[in-house]
């Protein structure tokens, strides 16, 4: 070796050590959807399916689109059956649903409150609705939760009263990964009861102008 080599490997070294690496593309397996689903996956992940499902690139074999989820009043939340169930929180499901930054399971009431008191929850405070919370990290999430189904949220707008929690059979379980901190979603689940009710009435104001 000569001492030309000598000098240049350590500075080609210094050079390797030094260069950011290059990030993985994230896994898209239905392992990765549980650990995504549990509050142990990450944005990138989410992002990367949403990508293959919502885009040109091509959809997981294994995840196939569901035509009727049931909730045609809530409006984005896309439903899709797994080739094999996979295992959240302790539960057999196949079937999944994305919603804006949510990825959630479906389940039976008494399973969904099973899961809220094991994963210690708190109702957020909102009125019109039932939501629990809690934040893996309360600077900026993800946070695990658990929510009603909201097919009615048009009627609450033309002034509908909120369904009672009982009335409530099923619960959307899962983890939201918007960047928030724990005070933000706070401060917003504060106001939510107010929002609706004032776009309740600027709504019904506006019906009952004359044409």
């Amino acid at each position: 070796m000569t001492e030309f080599q000598l000098r240049i490997i350590p500075a080609i070294l210094t050079l390797l050590l030094a260069a950011p690496a290059v990030a993985a593309e994230p896994e898209l397996s239905p392992e990765a959807l549980q650990r995504t689903i549990e509050c142990r996956g990450d944005l990138a992940t989410l992002g990367a399916f949403g990508e293959a499902l919502f885009s040109n690139k091509q959809r997981p074999a294994w995840l196939k689109p569901v035509s009727d989820n049931g909730h045609p009043g809530m409006l984005g939340l896309w439903t899709y059956r797994l080739d094999r169930p996979i295992e959240v929180f302790g539960r057999s499901v196949d079937t999944l649903s994305f919603l804006k930054q949510w990825v959630v399971v479906e389940l039976p009431r008494e399973a969904a409150d099973a899961i809220v008191r094991d994963q210690k929850l708190e109702r957020a405070p909102i009125r019109i609705t039932e939501q629990y919370y809690r934040f893996i990290t309360d600077e900026e999430g993800p946070m695990l939760g658990a929510f009603a189904p909201t097919d009615n949220s048009l009627e609450l707008l033309f002034g509908g009263e909120a369904k009672p929690d009982a009335a409530n059979t099923t619960l959307f379980v899962g983890c939201n990964y918007t960047p928030v901190s724990k005070a933000e979603f706070l401060a917003v689940a504060a106001q939510a009861d107010a929002i609706v009710s004032r776009s309740a009435k600027a709504l019904d104001e506006t019906l009952k102008k004359p044409q």
